[in-house]
């Protein structure tokens, strides 16, 4: 039954966003645009927690996307994106592709209304603010947390000023596209700026799940901005009932120090072990220990469109509850990014 209403939820967002762009294509004004986008890593992996892990060496196609927008009026507007990507098991390469976003939107004054798969206010500001999402995940995703869900999505200010805003969404949990939640979900972010630098951001969600295991979340971000400098910290606390929590702190510096040379470190603390531990993909963790994790890298911006950032990742863990501390995980990578959206 679930499978499906995600097909007629796909069928009837895929058929309004195609009538519409029909209907625009005579209308002064409006437009359409094609773009994509490509990162990976070469990488090896000096020291594992499991033995399937050490030594490990290749190259992966990390994400691929192939993006459709359309602006069909001032106030109507619609996206449709492709993504593939490479399996994350260790020198595993097959490919996987799926939807990632397919949404109709509408700017109703100065708010947006979006119907459809899109990104989940749980860590888009977030993720914006980082801006390095092809060299590691923010913290919540890298975790496994959904970036995309089927619903309906409104964000837009709350005063004259703009110095208040808000992000909701309700997502119905469908089976459908890559990462999307596994529940039905309300999610709701307030965000203050007190300056044009100064950004602050609190956010909750609940989401239900089949059985007795229904999740909550609160989470806190506060950052700043230059247009060389920028850094940030969070805080976000996932109750999982009788799952295993997710509890975690993180945060991290970017600094243009040239033209075309950006200085990137992030490091992200697990109070809990990971409850993906071994299923996330690319950097997997282990699921026995409570986890620190590090990234550093240096980004050459060999063009407009294409990054080259030679970094590297480490993850150290305390002693499980065996008194076991599981052994370092250190990745040499060169990650490179083609963007052309």
């Amino acid at each position: 039954m679930r499978r499906k209403g995600v097909v007629w939820v796909c069928c009837l967002v895929a058929v309004l966003f195609w009538m519409s762009v029909a209907s625009a294509q005579e209308e002064k004004g409006s437009t359409f645009r094609v773009g994509g986008l490509l990162f990976g890593d070469l990488y090896h992996v000096a020291s594992f927690h499991t033995d399937e892990g050490e030594g490990a060496t290749g190259l992966v196609l990390r994400r691929g996307y192939l993006t459709f927008d359309a602006d069909f009026s001032k106030k109507l507007f619609g996206r449709l994106r492709f993504e593939v990507n490479q399996s994350g098991e260790f020198e595993t390469y097959t490919f996987d592709a799926d939807f990632k976003d397919l949404y109709l939107g509408w700017n109703l004054g100065r708010q947006r209304l979006l119907f459809g798969l899109s990104p989940t206010p749980t860590f888009d500001l977030i993720e914006n603010f980082w801006g390095f999402r092809y060299l590691v995940r923010t913290p919540m995703d890298l975790q496994g947390v959904a970036s995309r869900d089927t619903g309906i999505s409104a964000k837009g200010p709350l005063n004259t000023s703009g110095t208040l805003g808000y992000r909701a969404m309700a997502g119905a949990g469908l089976e459908f596209g890559n990462e999307t939640g596994d529940g039905r979900k309300w999610m709701g972010a307030l965000t203050w700026k007190p300056s044009p630098r100064w950004t602050v951001d609190l956010y909750a969600d609940y989401e239900i799940l089949s059985g007795p295991t229904d999740r909550s979340t609160l989470q806190a971000f506060v950052g700043y901005k230059t247009d060389s400098f920028r850094w940030g910290v969070q805080y976000s606390n996932q109750d999982r009932q009788e799952d295993p929590p997710l509890e975690l702190a993180s945060a991290f510096v970017v600094s243009r120090v040239g033209e075309n040379t950006t200085l990137v470190g992030r490091v992200d603390r697990l109070m809990q072990p990971s409850p993906a531990g071994n299923n996330i993909s690319y950097l997997p963790f282990d699921p026995s220990a409570p986890a620190t994790f590090f990234i550093g890298g240096v980004e050459f911006r060999l063009s407009p469109h294409l990054f080259i950032t030679p970094n590297t990742a480490v993850t150290t863990y305390d002693r499980n509850d065996q008194g076991v501390r599981p052994r370092t995980d250190f990745y040499l990578r060169v990650t490179f990014f083609l963007n052309l959206e």
